[in-house]
């Protein structure tokens, strides 16, 4: 196959038709969302195009406590983890499912972080293939007010409800590619154009206020991109208000939302922020904000 360039780097198979491609759907469930958090529950679907191949779904036993509030999300409790395998009995099955295809999650960076974190907590290889995040993927292809499962189910009539639980999330995640791929206008010929169709597009800062962003969240965020300071935020997630230190990068927006690309301080790596979420900006040359 002829070797073509993605994000700069080259890599040989993005003119492969989509209906030829393997994609591996995968979903966690975990003791809560801290950096300390584990995973308790893991499920992949292997797909060649569209359809199913094999599937792969384990309790793992994460050597912690579940938080109560993530229990009381997915149903899952210390007793059912108890006897349950560790991430590395249950990682060769995984990784059979994995092998030569492209990650496909709902949020990607979330399972991919947990998923890492797993790796190098019992020394194993990082993953380094390609991913398809359907949550951006469905920014950019419907308008709708919300993007998690459940609304993204009753917006476009998907076969398969979400339930918390990694099998029947995985398999919602299934419906809703069918779906994205078959709205998408024009089709996506191949991976390359599948792949790129889930990308944000950068604005300018001057872009972000003439759409309404509050000039108290623009200005600082930009004069610490600018000047690579380290910027406070404030940001409103559904378990409330954190705070992160980040380097921003550029404002972005994917489908109808608009967000801080950013560098984590802690880990280094890059997060998403929806700007609509962000509550307070302080950085390092901004005293007025202390």
């Amino acid at each position: 196959m002829e070797e073509i360039a993605w994000k700069g780097k080259p890599l040989v198979g993005l003119e492969l038709p989509v209906k030829e491609t393997d994609f591996a759907v995968v979903d966690v469930e975990t003791t809560g969302l801290g950096a300390a958090d584990r995973i308790i529950e893991v499920a992949c679907v292997r797909l060649h195009g569209f359809e199913e191949t094999a599937r792969f779904s384990s309790l793992v036993t994460p050597g912690i406590a579940i938080a109560p509030a993530a229990s009381a999300v997915s149903g899952i409790t210390d007793e059912m983890v108890a006897r349950a395998s560790i991430f590395p009995e249950i990682s060769p099955q995984l990784e059979q499912l994995l092998q030569d295809a492209v990650l496909v999650a709902h949020n990607a960076p979330f399972d991919l972080r947990f998923l890492s974190r797993e790796r190098k907590r019992w020394q194993l290889q990082p993953w380094k293939g390609l991913v398809l995040d359907t949550l951006r993927l469905a920014r950019n292809t419907v308008t709708l007010p919300h993007y998690n499962l459940e609304a993204l189910r009753e917006a476009l009539h998907l076969t398969h409800a979400p339930s918390h639980r990694a099998l029947s999330d995985v398999l919602a995640t299934v419906s809703l590619l069918k779906v994205l791929v078959d709205r998408m206008d024009p089709k996506p010929e191949n991976l390359g154009n599948l792949l790129k169709a889930q990308e944000p597009i950068p604005i300018t800062w001057s872009d972000a206020m003439r759409a309404g962003v509050p000039e108290e969240i623009v200005l600082p965020l930009q004069r610490a991109a600018m000047y690579t300071e380290i910027a406070e935020l404030d940001y409103e997630s559904h378990s409330g208000v954190h705070t992160h230190w980040v380097h921003p990068l550029q404002i972005e927006h994917n489908g109808p939302l608009q967000y801080l690309s950013a560098r984590i301080i802690d880990g280094g790596e890059i997060r998403s922020f929806r700007i609509d979420r962000i509550v307070r900006v302080c950085t390092q040359g901004d005293s007025g904000n202390e």
